[in-house]
């Protein structure tokens, strides 16, 4: 656990963080306003009052989560800053927007009916041909927190110029992608219409500012296996993350088709991400707690007393936000529900393939 000094000079969070940036990188999006730790953060819950992430406590005016926004002119910039990060804060929570589904399962059943092996092949159908719209990605230590750098809200380049200390906040990241053309690409219609409602614009000057997924996926690629060679283990988190680690391999894998074969995508996935994989949503449904079973994201979190206060749920719902959410929910579900030769035991499952 990090040192819990309170003097200015030993807080974890200033700990100098390398130059990256060779522009004004956008403000970012605040998920939630300062919340005292410990505070309850969702409906009334056992677990509510938990101060479940072990910070000490930050300035008020800096305690907040920021949501960093990635496109072409800062992608490779902020991953390096992530594999900075990486070494001290080795859990990696992801989440991501595509345009729906386009296969399906066959008349008369249900994706409930089909075994693991057929719901892997509509995973690949689709992951294969539709392309990303969007990646979150949230970090944190092994006692759930998240990462302190610095706010750009404070000056140029995010550095606090003035007294008090205000100027870390805690990140989380979204990136969009530029590969989608909605005029082009087949696409869910009731999908691409929810992402509109949320704030994507799928218009060509949007898409111009967009990484596309090769590029990203190749920084990305080097990024890990600069932090391979550390010897540093990863933990990788999803909620429901079938779809979410094929993007990421499809990706990291230079945009090839997935493998043929479930055991094969498995077997992708440890090569090309390393280290370990957390499907949330099947911890969620397996843990014993009835109230979690059969529900979503966001209700999973209000639950466990994990959802973003109200004034987050005015934020979209996106691939950055779910992310966080994702997060909060991983983390108390390891720390505060199961036991830690439970938490092992899912390790590697992934819901719908399993």
């Amino acid at each position: 656990m990090l040192p819990r000094a309170h003097g200015p000079a030993r807080r974890p969070w200033r700990n100098p963080v390398p130059p990256m940036f060779l522009y004004q990188p956008p403000p970012p999006m605040l998920l939630y306003p300062p919340t005292p730790y410990g505070a309850a953060i969702g409906p009334p819950s056992p677990y509510a009052a938990v101060p479940y992430f072990g910070h000490p406590m930050p300035p008020a005016a800096a305690h907040t989560v920021q949501l960093q926004s990635v496109a072409a002119a800062n992608f490779a910039a902020e991953l390096d800053r992530i594999g900075s990060l990486l070494p001290r804060y080795p859990y990696v929570v992801v989440d991501t927007e595509y345009p729906g589904t386009v296969h399906h399962a066959p008349a008369g059943r249900r994706d409930s009916d089909l075994s693991p092996d057929e719901r892997y092949a509509l995973v690949k159908a689709n992951v294969d041909e539709l392309p990303i719209v969007q990646l979150g990605i949230t970090l944190c230590d092994s006692h759930g927190n998240l990462p302190f750098v610095p706010d750009y809200r404070y000056g140029a380049f995010g550095y606090h110029h003035g007294g008090g200390g205000g100027g870390y906040g805690e990140r989380a990241w979204e990136v969009d992608f530029s590969d989608f053309d909605v005029s082009r690409d087949h696409h869910a219609a009731q999908s691409v219409a929810f992402l509109r409602s949320q704030g994507v614009d799928f218009d060509t000057a949007a898409r111009a500012r967009g990484v596309s997924s090769a590029a990203f996926g190749a920084k990305l690629a080097e990024v890990l296996q600069r932090v391979a060679g550390k010897n540093v283990e990863l933990t990788w988190v999803a909620f429901g993350g079938a779809y979410d680690l094929a993007y990421l391999v499809k990706m990291i894998g230079g945009g090839q088709p997935l493998p043929e074969t479930r055991q094969g995508f498995v077997e992708r996935v440890r090569e090309l991400l390393g280290g370990r994989v957390f499907d949330a949503k099947f911890m969620a449904e397996n843990c014993g707690r009835a109230d979690l079973r059969g529900v979503g994201l966001r209700s999973v979190a209000a639950n466990l007393g994990a959802a973003m206060p109200a004034a987050a749920d005015m934020q979209p719902w996106l691939a950055g936000t779910k992310s966080v959410t994702a997060y909060r929910i991983h983390t108390i579900l390891r720390l505060h529900v199961l036991s830690q030769d439970a938490v092992a035991g899912f390790e590697g499952i992934i819901d719908g393939l399993q």
